[in-house]
């Protein structure tokens, strides 16, 4: 994957509603679509307590991205897993949030067709019960040997990613998270889902993503051109001022409300 697909779009659309009645809007939207997808990001996770990338208080404001560079990885493991063991039991440890079951609130009590494409590594939108979820930067639920490419499920690596030891393989390889690091490409089976997902959706819901690396912040052009777009994050994106709505608001004081007001199947 790459980063940083800058925009300066300014927001336009609906610029004289009060938040109640833009819920209201969405809220509608939701109950006229019947495929929906979301493409979700790091802000969607926040509220489970897991910071997220490049926020003020984000995960590189304590390291930076040289942490997810492949070619840094494989130059200094030890080096990784001595940083990242801090994040780890964090992330091992979240619960899905008010965002992430009312995604999933939508396909089991309203019915919907819902796809959810995820940039995050978190397997939260699992958890909550969505079924569909295409996870384009990976998972964080496996590891592969980097010298033989056995696969390891989480409950043999974890300890060792607890206390940043290098977990390896039963040959001695090291171990690497099955997840996207900067230099590497999205796996090929997530990434064609969601694609997949992109092109059947009658809305797009974007979720705590600021769309700024790529490939995954330009999946929304694989949806069909009348496709309307909603924007649910705190700071804007490229997609703001094609956007039916947008919220700059917290996703756990939109999202909830708007899915509360759809009606059960």
């Amino acid at each position: 994957m790459t980063d940083n697909l800058y925009s300066n779009s300014e927001y336009n659309a609906e610029p004289d509603l009060d938040l109640d009645a833009k819920i209201q809007l969405l809220a509608e939207k939701l109950s006229a679509a019947n495929r929906i997808v979301f493409l979700t990001g790091a802000g969607v996770s926040t509220d489970s307590g897991i910071p997220d990338f490049r926020s003020s208080t984000g995960i590189y404001q304590m390291t930076s991205e040289d942490l997810f560079r492949i070619d840094r990885f494989l130059a200094n493991t030890e080096w990784f897993y001595s940083i990242f063991g801090n994040f780890y039991a964090g992330i091992a440890d979240a619960k899905p949030n008010t965002g992430h079951l009312a995604i999933a609130e939508l396909e089991k009590r309203c019915g919907k067709l819902i796809d959810v494409v995820t940039q995050n590594i978190d397997a939260l939108h699992s958890a909550a019960g969505s079924t569909s979820v295409a996870e384009v930067h990976g998972t964080l639920r496996t590891a592969s040997c980097l010298k033989c490419a056995k696969q390891y499920s989480q409950d043999y690596f974890e300890p060792d990613m607890r206390s940043g030891r290098v977990p390896r393989c039963s040959c001695g390889g090291a171990l690497k998270p099955d997840v996207t690091f900067f230099g590497e490409m999205l796996p090929e089976h997530a990434f064609v889902q969601a694609r997949s997902a992109m092109k059947e959706a009658e809305l797009l819901v974007v979720v705590g993503t600021s769309l700024q690396v790529t490939p995954a912040a330009l999946l929304p052009r694989e949806c069909p051109a009348d496709t309307p777009f909603v924007i649910i994050n705190k700071t804007p994106t490229y997609l703001d001022s094609e956007a039916a709505l947008v919220f700059y608001e917290s996703i756990g004081d939109v999202l909830p409300q708007a899915v509360s007001l759809v009606k059960s199947a």
